[in-house]
């Protein structure tokens, strides 16, 4: 099964990490992707994510919204595709994800 990680981060500029904090982190993050090699078919690019102030719109029944909108608490910080055996596993490899606030897990279906 093929799943997709959407790695979130708070959307608070008082939540910034020093220097060290960011090593550390990313010490972490890189023990997690050699952990979990095999299970991991692609990721994002580093330091790639939302444009700060970039344009953000959404498409729904042909009327367009932009944003970013206030009631947002995360924002999306990079990504991963997945593969896991079930949606059981895949959870168990976000639990173990460094960093981000938050993972969402979305099952692929390819056709």
């Amino acid at each position: 099964m093929k799943f997709v990680f959407l790695y979130r981060k708070p959307n608070d500029p008082g939540s910034k990490l020093s220097a060290a904090e960011m090593q550390a982190g990313y010490m972490k993050w890189q023990s997690w992707m050699t952990k979990y090699a095999k299970e991991i078919l692609e990721t994002s690019p580093p330091r790639s994510g939302p444009k700060p102030n970039g344009a953000v719109g959404v498409v729904r029944g042909g009327a367009v919204t932009d944003g970013p909108y206030v009631e947002g608490k995360e924002i999306v910080a990079g990504w991963s595709f997945i593969e896991a055996e079930s949606f059981a596993h895949a959870t168990e490899i976000a639990k173990e994800v460094p960093m981000f606030a938050s993972v969402e897990i979305i099952e692929l279906q390819s056709f």
